[in-house]
């Protein structure tokens, strides 16, 4: 089941009462349990929030409601996620991290940071299970991550530019308000663009050690979901096939004992699917292997059950940007420079 933070759907709460809407009433008519939100480690079903969503678009007939919730953004919303980035080095670190544990805030977002020509780019991807989103989540989360990065600075960050797949409002200058950059409606996907010099901006409150010790609270909170998911049982069931060729739904399912058909309905109940879940290890697994200077291109390749070097790079750029022996430059250089840090520093999810 998909389920999102209480401290998410706080933020949502309080647009509403700003609105002077009785959030208590709202809740109820969608058969949400309102005295959970002051929990915030409790979760609640995606399809709750989404109900929640469409219930207060409806209730505020704000087309920038969305924009409305970012606003009460703080580190809490984004449970040890938004502590581990108020302690980054740099934002670049921040939102590393934040891809990388996006999972724990809903996990019905994907959330990437990669590369680009001319910077680096925060893209967001909804798949719920159940009833697609409004707009507005994406709004929130776009700029609910870019207010926590200008307060976790005490400075305004400018993006390059902001790219969202919805139309544009009959104002779109709220929009502006907010990013102060180019903002760009009809697009292929949800994003923000920054500088390289933006993006590496330091934070103040910068504590490497502390942002480790809390990557391991961060990593730890989604293995122990994890382990209570069937996709985590396929996850284990892939990682003894990719050193032999191309792994397959057939023999996972006869690894697992089930019928592939099964092995289909369990994940998609999950909210994923059997090429997501290889594609997420494999890509996870390559950033460890590339920290390895004795493994070459070729034999991480062979490890991670891709046909040739040319079939991972192509789905490494995929996933980053980069080309692998870019990323793994990049990375040694960084790593050099910091020898205590350990843990992954892309912030791609697996």
């Amino acid at each position: 089941m998909q389920t999102g933070l209480s401290s998410w759907v706080l933020a949502i709460i309080k647009s509403i009462e700003d609105a002077n809407i009785d959030a208590d009433s709202l809740c109820r008519k969608i058969g949400m349990d309102a005295s959970k939100i002051g929990d915030l480690t409790y979760r609640y079903s995606q399809e709750q929030v989404t109900a929640l969503w469409i219930a207060a678009s409806k209730a505020t007939a704000d087309p920038v409601f969305g924009l409305k919730v970012a606003r009460h953004v703080r580190p809490s919303t984004f449970h040890v996620v938004g502590y581990a980035m108020s302690c980054s080095e740099t934002l670049r670190r921040a939102g590393e991290r934040f891809a990388r544990y996006s999972r724990i805030i809903s996990d019905a977002a994907i959330v990437r940071f990669q590369t680009v020509e001319d910077g680096v780019s925060l893209s967001v991807e909804l798949k719920p299970l159940g009833e697609r989103p409004v707009y507005h989540t994406i709004d929130t989360i776009l700029a609910g991550f870019h207010h926590l990065c200008e307060w976790i600075v005490g400075a305004e960050v400018v993006p390059l530019a902001v790219h969202l797949q919805h139309r544009a409002p009959g104002d779109p200058q709220p929009y502006g308000d907010v990013f102060h950059c180019p903002i760009v409606f009809d697009q292929p996907r949800n994003e923000i663009i920054y500088s390289n010099k933006a993006i590496d901006q330091n934070i103040p409150s910068a504590n490497e050690e502390l942002a480790h010790v809390l990557d391991e609270m961060a990593a730890n909170h989604i293995d122990k979901r994890q382990t209570q998911r069937f996709s985590s049982m396929v996850r284990q069931a892939l990682l003894g096939q990719l050193p032999r060729g191309f792994p397959s739904r057939q023999k996972t399912a006869i690894l697992l004992g089930i019928t592939e058909r099964t092995l289909l309905r369990r994940l998609g109940d999950e909210g994923t699917t059997f090429q997501d879940v290889l594609e997420r290890l494999r890509e996870s697994l390559s950033f460890d292997y590339l920290r390895r200077p004795e493994l070459t291109s070729e034999e991480i390749a062979f490890l991670l059950g891709f046909s040739s070097n040319s079939s991972f790079s192509r789905a490494f750029m995929r996933w980053t940007g980069e080309r692998p022996s870019e990323w793994r430059e990049r990375v040694n250089v960084r790593e050099t420079a910091h020898p205590a840090e350990d843990g992954d520093p892309t912030g791609h999810g697996d």
